[in-house]
């Protein structure tokens, strides 16, 4: 016989759990957000009722942080909404599905520490479908740590459970996670600032309003547009958008060569310019092309495509590659190393750990081709990914981006 009364409670609790991820993720992420508070995600989901009020905690948080992509992939699909909101809920649900993990029946300190580390590294590892991860909040609290800084992140349930421990009452839970809130919430003020603007080191971000492109012609109008602009380059290299050319031809070379690389090789610059080069198979590298005064080339290739609009990994063709080892390595400046993220790799903190573990940068250079954000919201919420990851280990942050056509 069913037990209308326990079932009403269990539906309260996954409705303040699903609005209480909603505000989390609304507060964290977008322009003039917090996105310290990022870090109650594993403590809400730590001290949930139950299992089904954690998914429903993580599934509001995703819903609240992702609230302007539905429109963003909509784009991508003849502004087909009933699309982007599957992918948003596809989102949310493998979201969701991760962190619950972290939530344990037992009240015993070890195995709850256990569980919500599991879910913590889990979320790391699924990176492609998990967004928001907390790690990136420590670029703001403890900006330039690096690794302790990972290490901290890790330990903040940990040292909320100390807390409620210490406190020894039922109601340790509501209290220790309203505490930690209330001073995330009121130290992310103080702590989260916008990204710099403007060239650092000697590098230049371009900041595009060129929208989507539309063929072999738009490329050739975008070269001749990239060559007029080289008064306003004061940089001693300078770096466009995310397939700011789109789909590379070799026929294409000699026009980008008179407008925009031999001034610049006369110049003494260097030009990095995002571009999509072709393989066999009807498949494509994300990439980003450096073209030094000297006549040498090096390329960056994008370890994480955007799923579904650019990679499709049930097809062998019509497709970009995803290959989290491809070299995204590029020289700049005086010795510089710049680590090169595409775009929707701004979502992925593992991504950075990796460059940080294997090829040491001094630059993160992100960038972007953000045409399809109808709502600047969506494009301020990447920033804040990329910016924070910058921010924790302490490196020069350079973003180039190609918004929507003004």
């Amino acid at each position: 016989m069913i037990d209308h009364e326990q079932v009403g409670r269990a539906l309260m609790l996954c409705a303040a759990g699903l609005a209480a991820g909603a505000v989390l993720g609304v507060s964290a992420w977008g322009e003039g957000r917090v996105p310290v508070l990022a870090l109650c995600l594993p403590v809400l989901v730590m001290f949930s009722r139950n299992r089904a009020q954690a998914f429903s905690i993580a599934f509001g948080y995703a819903l609240g942080m992702l609230r302007f992509s539905a429109a963003f992939v909509a784009s991508w699909f003849n502004d087909n909404l009933a699309i982007g909101a599957l992918v948003v809920l596809a989102f949310a649900t493998i979201t969701s599905t991760v962190w619950c993990l972290g939530w344990t029946k037992s009240r015993r300190w070890p195995v709850r520490l256990l569980a919500i580390t599991g879910a913590w590294l889990l979320a790391l590892a699924a990176n492609t479908g998990v967004p928001g991860h907390p790690l990136i909040a420590m670029g703001y609290v403890l900006p330039g740590t690096g690794w302790l800084g990972v290490g901290v992140s890790l330990a903040v349930p940990a040292l909320v459970l100390a807390g409620a421990r210490v406190l020894r009452t039922e109601r340790s839970r509501i209290g220790s996670a309203a505490a930690v809130l209330v001073v995330l919430g009121a130290s992310g003020v103080l702590l989260c600032r916008q990204p710099p603007a403007g060239p650092a080191r000697g590098i230049q971000g371009q900041v595009t309003h060129w929208g989507a492109i539309r063929g072999e012609d738009d490329a050739l109008a975008r070269m001749q547009r990239m060559g007029a602009a080289k008064a306003d380059q004061l940089a001693a290299t300078v770096v466009w958008p995310e397939s700011i050319i789109g789909r590379y031809d070799p026929s294409l070379y000699q026009v980008l060569d008179l407008e925009v690389l031999e001034p610049s090789r006369r110049a003494g610059r260097t030009q990095i310019i995002g571009m999509d080069i072709p393989l066999r198979g009807n498949r494509e590298l994300n990439s980003a092309v450096a073209f030094y005064p000297d006549g040498r080339t090096a390329t960056a290739t994008a370890r994480q495509p955007a799923p579904l609009s650019l990679w499709r990994p049930w097809r062998k063709t019509d497709t970009f590659v995803a290959d989290w080892t491809a070299h995204n390595m590029l020289a700049v400046g005086q010795g510089d190393r710049a680590a090169v993220i595409f775009c929707y790799e701004e979502y992925m903190p593992v991504l950075y750990l990796l460059n940080e573990a294997l090829d040491h940068p001094t630059i993160y250079l992100a960038m972007t081709n953000t045409w399809a954000a109808k709502d600047s919201g969506a494009a301020a919420i990447q920033t804040w990914h990329s910016w924070g990851m910058a921010r924790l280990f302490g490196r020069t942050y350079i973003k180039a981006e190609n918004r929507p056509t003004v």
